[in-house]
């Protein structure tokens, strides 16, 4: 049920038997710059053919309504001449309008699927959001009906589907998808050159025809926009009756080989399923290419990066890299004036891990009993066996195997701590004709005496007489015996470089008589309050003056750090954790602070001081002394968070020092939210928890949960909404409560509070029990 926030696997619901025929199946909620696409799909299994019909539902408009982004307004589409491209049914004894307005008009109306599937790593793991497989849903939406003329009966149908970078995944669902004979597939993303983009490699096994024209068109097109188009290698073919194209994962280069190759694909479609009118010579006439025809309406198509200050015109991105094909993330803009571009939250974190990479503290001994919640910085290996001597796994006699069933002198008694000496059994006497028998009674870890090679429990034996036993079984050897290094083999590695360390790892530490390990050398962190307004939480109520509030950040945060070490592994050092206090909006005093603490401390943490006002100082000091390198997040609440880096010299020249600076927003409620996504990843970095997994537990843990309350969307930013989850044994899953107004001064959002809701940037509102993913910020109750 736990995953890591780099590992988060999307739910889908159940599907449920409908009229003994029909199975429905909800997808994914997926959200991107502007308007998120909301596909839902149903799927119709109908007798005969087999064949599946997939729906989606729009979002809260009509079927007839499309949503505009443009101006973040609803326009209705019929304004504009437009049909929609898909339908809203329900599954009902009554007819929908499409099938009223199928009787009345007499035409038979013909459903196009079009599967639209995104290959991705980093949005599978939930690290990224798509923007790339919405955006080719919004232009199907928007466009393709428009090409195919308002007289046509087609309705067309969208199915989104994310798989990760892996051949095996995309095949399977190609392979899926033209079994129930879509009629388009359209992927994005791993067309570039990197290891991961293996795209046309999973494509190309499965085509019965390669259509090269398809591919030319689109690298002509993009090429006359960059030459590092020429890095894109786009796949098109046909398979049975589908056709199947890849587009780069850059939205600017979908809009452009769309632009190309959307106004031939009905034709297109029209000639792979052998429909009569679309071999005739008039038909091809009639779609003869016209540079009018490519060009993609820019005001149905939703804008992900329309608010991003790029100087370059010509700025291009063809999917060369993961990390630059795929930007599964929203733009910001420079209004109101700043000069900062909003970066998405995935890519400042990004931001934040790479420059964790310049301080090396290296690592630390820590006695074992001290070491809880910390990460080893080695293999641990044992240096003796374990056990280290033969012992009895029950209670019971031991013998020698070869003596059987038979009446046995006891010679003694062997218990754990005993070394089991003055217990060997005699040697045979020469004169006698019978071997006389004889056992040692022993208990459950004791040391086997020499000279016995078998424990029979006491369970099939019989006292007779004094020191008389009856054994009653016979016993192979070894029977019930632990043998020397049987448990852990002397040099085994018992633990690894990177593995958490718990009661139980110190447990086995302990029993193998390792007294300390080393670890990586926990951050060092210095918290700093700005602002005039503020008086230290200890002053009285007779002491404040008018206009003045009390500093609840610093201790907020000097506590915070315990808990989230407490709760998920320790991640800083309790003892360095200098508490600045109070700074006044002057720059000087500022100044000072900050150099002081970049001197003594990995990282410093101020809140305050990094709006828009005339007295927000933290930001173009920080351009002074330092290095920004991000100043304005896309998220609700914490969009003025900023990140920079100070480095010192110390008393060696050649030695520089290199310190992390979060500034968080000022009020109470961004300040923390703020922390867990931004600063927590870098503490458990320096920490070491990334040392395995190649990075994944960096991030908190995050679960999928079930909304019990309705909750309003945000339509310009993403928003980590605070919220009580729990688990509800009767629906099989964990459920949600919001913890109320969210605004970002109330404090009181974040009582009780254990989880933060990911909600998509949107309108309208998300409904009591939708899905969606929860960042964990506390323990379960």
């Amino acid at each position: 049920m736990f995953s890591f926030w780099g590992n988060i696997n999307t739910k889908e619901s159940s599907d449920n038997q409908i009229e003994g025929e029909k199975n429905t199946n909800t997808g994914n909620n997926n959200n991107n710059k502007g308007d998120s696409v909301n596909t839902s799909e149903n799927y119709i299994t109908k007798k005969g053919n087999n064949i599946n019909n997939i729906e989606n539902n729009n979002n809260s408009n009509n079927s007839n309504n499309l949503n505009n982004n443009n101006n973040n307004n609803n326009n209705n589409i019929n304004n504009n001449k437009m049909s929609t491209l898909t339908t809203e049914r329900n599954i009902t004894n009554s007819p929908t309008a499409a099938q009223l307005n199928e009787k009345e008009s007499g035409k038979k109306e013909e459903e196009w699927i079009v599967g639209v599937l995104t290959t991705s790593d980093r949005v599978t793991q939930g690290i990224a959001i798509d923007q790339s497989g919405p955006e080719i849903v919004a232009i199907i939406k928007n466009q393709l009906k428009q090409m195919m003329g308002e007289t046509s009966s087609i309705n067309v149908v969208t199915v989104y589907k994310v798989v990760p970078d892996e051949i095996e995944h995309i095949q399977q669902m190609i392979t899926q998808w033209t079994h129930l004979k879509y009629k388009l597939i359209l992927t994005t993303g791993g067309t570039g050159f990197t290891p991961r983009d293996v795209t046309p490699e999973a494509i190309k096994p499965l085509l019965n025809r390669r259509t090269k024209g398809i591919e030319i068109a689109m690298l002509k097109t993009s090429l006359d926009i960059t030459p590092h188009a020429m890095l894109s290698r786009p796949i098109a073919g046909i398979r049975d009756q589908t056709l199947i194209i890849t587009l780069p994962g850059s939205v600017k280069a979908i809009r452009e080989n769309l632009g190309v190759v959307l106004p031939a694909i009905p034709h297109a479609i029209g000639l792979i399923n052998s429909q009569p009118k679309s071999s005739l010579p008039e038909s091809h006439r009639s779609k003869d290419y016209n540079k009018n025809s490519q060009k993609i309406d820019s005001n149905l198509i939703i804008d992900h990066n329309n608010n991003n200050n790029n100087n370059n015109n010509n700025s291009h991105s063809h999917n060369h890299s993961h990390n630059h094909g795929h930007h599964h993330s929203c733009g910001g803009s420079g209004k109101r004036g700043s000069s900062y571009n909003m970066t998405p939250v995935d890519e400042a974190i990004k931001i934040i891990l790479q420059q964790c990479d310049s301080i090396n503290n290296g690592l630390e001994k820590v006695e074992i009993t001290k070491s809880l919640g910390r990460i080893l910085g080695e293999d641990i290996s044992s240096v003796e066996p374990f056990p280290n001597f033969r012992a009895s796994i029950k209670d019971g006699y031991a013998i020698r195997s070869k003596d059987g069933i038979g009446h046995y002198r006891l010679l003694g008694d062997s218990v754990a701590g005993n070394t089991g000496e003055n217990l060997i059994p005699p040697q045979s006497s020469s004169n006698s004709n019978v071997d006389e028998k004889y056992c040692v009674r022993i208990t459950t870890g004791a040391k086997i005496p020499d000279g016995y090679d078998s424990v029979v429990m006491v369970e099939e034996t019989e006292m007779i007489g004094d020191n008389i036993v009856s054994i009653e079984v016979a016993c192979k050897v070894g029977q019930d015996i632990r043998d020397i290094g049987s448990d852990i083999p002397a040099g085994t590695v018992v633990l690894n470089k990177g593995d958490k360390i718990g009661c139980a790892e110190i447990g086995l530490l302990a029993t193998l008589g390792i007294q300390w390990v080393h670890c990586p050398k926990l951050p060092s962190i210095s918290i700093i309050s700005t602002g005039d307004e503020l008086a230290d939480y200890q002053t009285t109520s007779d002491s404040m003056k008018s206009g003045i509030i009390r500093d609840s950040n610093s201790p907020t945060l000097a506590t915070i750090l315990q808990e989230i070490s407490n709760h998920f592994g320790e991640c800083c050092s309790r003892d360095n954790i200098n508490l600045v206090g109070i700074i006044p909006d002057k720059l000087e005093n500022l100044k000072d602070s900050l150099l002081d603490c970049s001197k003594k401390s990995d990282i410093i943490i101020t809140s305050g001081g990094v709006s828009m006002g005339h007295l927000d100082l933290v930001k173009p000091l920080l351009e002074k002394i330092g290095t920004v390198h991000f100043g304005r997040v896309n998220m609700k609440p914490g969009k003025p968070l900023t990140f920079s880096t100070i480095t010192t010299t110390g008393d060696n020249e050649e030695k520089k020092k290199t310190t992390l600076v979060f500034s968080l927003p000022g009020n109470p409620v961004s300040t923390v939210v703020t922390f867990y996504l931004f600063v927590v990843p870098a503490l458990r970095k320096l920490g070491g928890f990334g040392i395995k997994n190649n990075g994944s537990q960096l991030n908190l843990p995050c679960v999928e949960v079930k909304l019990l309350d309705r909750i309003q969307l945000d339509h310009e930013r993403p928003e980590y909404h605070r919220c009580t989850i729990e688990w509800d044994f009767q629906e099989h899953c964990f459920v949600s409560k919001s913890t109320g107004s969210q605004a970002s001064c109330r404090l009181l959002s974040l009582k009780q509070a254990n989880a933060l809701l990911v909600l998509p940037q949107k309108h309208g509102h998300l409904e009591k029990g939708t899905m969606v993913k929860a960042i964990l910020i506390g323990p379960i109750n």
